[in-house]
């Protein structure tokens, strides 16, 4: 059977009502008729009088331990998103501690150079309802030592474009740089890309039951997950088998696991994401896929994303751990490494005084030894002020130029005589010489 409702301020009321009618001699069959009477009654009663009521409804479900439900104005309960919240902040903390575990337990015995990360990138045309149309995805493999390693690179064709969606497909497909999705040709087969994927991941060690987590940024996550949702429901796969991480987070727990001085690393985690959005390889030509190397929006690609997203991690992290860079793994082909180290290393050791070096710069030997250091490297603090230059007047103020002005000439007809006596400016003999394309 079903359980009972919790009685209600307006069941209180009712009862309250009815008593009072059967003081003055007024009988009812059922609670039916004591509702359609009383209905009328409740509905105008003042708030004061409903408050009687409300707390002997509050009571009653108190003693039966009934929670009290309380609904946002779309009808979801706070009980609901108060659970939300509490399962993202729980899952928020055990990505950190997996990421930890992972990075703690290779860098205890020095294997965290050999250990391959994954990171992962799509492109969608837009967002149809709760599900993204993708477009693109790009998978990459690196590690600290060998850098980036390979990649597997798909474009996707969703298909049938949803109803109501074309222009907003037709808008992102435009942003990102591919074609619109042709319903003509036969759907991408996302059962082999998942294959694909899986064989990817598990290629270092196939026997392995738990598959190597995936990293992106934090504003692609919920496109990965919703990607790679789609692909397991198609193909009747369980979407828990992976792990979709924030690769700022990686970034912040890496380097600060291999560094060995204070001065190295991240101390916030910020720091990191900030890091990683500066993107420094950005217009790093020949990172792209043919298809935007061809339309000229390499920087949208998801295969150029990825390896500027490992560049900006090993760039950061080798020389910390003391590795040797190479362009192509490391770095993009064109860099140049020795100037690129030794202007990292002059950064460290050429760091000016502090304000307050500055101002008490006489009483400081701290401040003195370093400004002596900086002159014998040919840095000086003290650069000579140039002098501005000095606006010369076209006339002296309040100056009067009536006197030295001379009184105009009174001219008469005879000053100016007729053109046809003389030669004139020779335009008639000229104008036939003329450059004039006529019709």
């Amino acid at each position: 059977m079903p359980k009972k409702q919790p009685r209600n301020a307006f069941y209180f009321f009712m009862i309250d009502y009815k008593e009072e009618q059967r003081k003055k001699g007024i009988n009812y069959a059922n609670m039916a008729e004591v509702a359609e009477a009383a209905g009328p009654l409740w509905r105008d009663a003042p708030p004061s009088v409903r408050k009687k009521f409300e707390e002997m409804a509050k009571k009653e479900k108190q003693k039966k331990n009934i929670p009290e439900m309380k609904f946002t104005s779309t009808g979801v309960s706070f009980a609901e998103i108060d659970r939300q919240e509490k399962e993202l902040k729980e899952a928020e903390e055990n990505e950190r501690q997996d990421i930890k575990n992972i990075v703690k337990l290779k860098s205890f015995n020095g294997d965290i150079i050999n250990e391959d990360f994954y990171l992962i990138d799509v492109n969608y045309f837009c967002k149809a309802g709760n599900e993204y149309i993708i477009a693109e995805s790009t998978v990459l493999r690196f590690n600290l030592k060998d850098g980036i390693k390979d990649q597997y690179h798909e474009i996707i064709n969703p298909g049938k474009i949803p109803v109501g969606y074309a222009s907003d497909v037709k808008l992102g497909s435009q942003e990102i740089g591919l074609e619109m999705p042709d319903e003509s040709l036969p759907r991408t087969n996302y059962f082999q890309i998942l294959a694909n994927l899986i064989d990817y991941l598990k290629q270092q060690n196939p026997d392995v039951k738990a598959m190597p987590p995936l990293f992106t940024m934090p504003e692609k996550v919920a496109p990965v997950h919703d990607f790679i949702l789609q692909m397991c429901t198609r193909a009747a796969e369980d979407d828990s088998i992976f792990r979709v991480y924030k690769l700022d987070t990686l970034f912040f727990t890496l380097i600060n696991a291999i560094k060995s001085r204070s001065d190295e690393g991240f101390p916030k985690d910020s720091l990191a994401l900030a890091q990683l959005k500066k993107d420094p390889f950005k217009y790093t030509p020949g990172l792209g896929c043919e298809i935007h190397e061809e339309t000229d929006k390499c920087i949208e690609c998801s295969t150029s994303r990825v390896k500027r997203w490992a560049y900006t991690v090993l760039d950061s992290c080798c020389p910390v751990a003391a590795l040797e860079m190479r362009p192509g793994d490391h770095v993009p082909h064109d860099t140049d490494l020795d100037s690129v180290l030794t202007y990292k290393e002059q950064k460290k050791t050429r760091a000016g005084p502090s304000v307050a070096g500055r101002m008490y710069a006489p009483s400081s030997s701290n401040t003195s030894a370093v400004n002596e250091s900086l002159n014998e490297s040919g840095t000086s603090l003290d650069t000579p002020k140039k002098e501005k230059p000095a606006h010369v007047p076209l006339r002296m103020p309040k100056t009067d130029y009536s006197r030295t002005i001379r009184p105009a000439p009174e001219l008469t007809e005879d000053n100016f005589p007729s053109l046809s006596a003389g030669r004139g400016r020779g335009l008639s003999g000229s104008f036939g010489k003329m450059n004039i394309n006529k019709k």
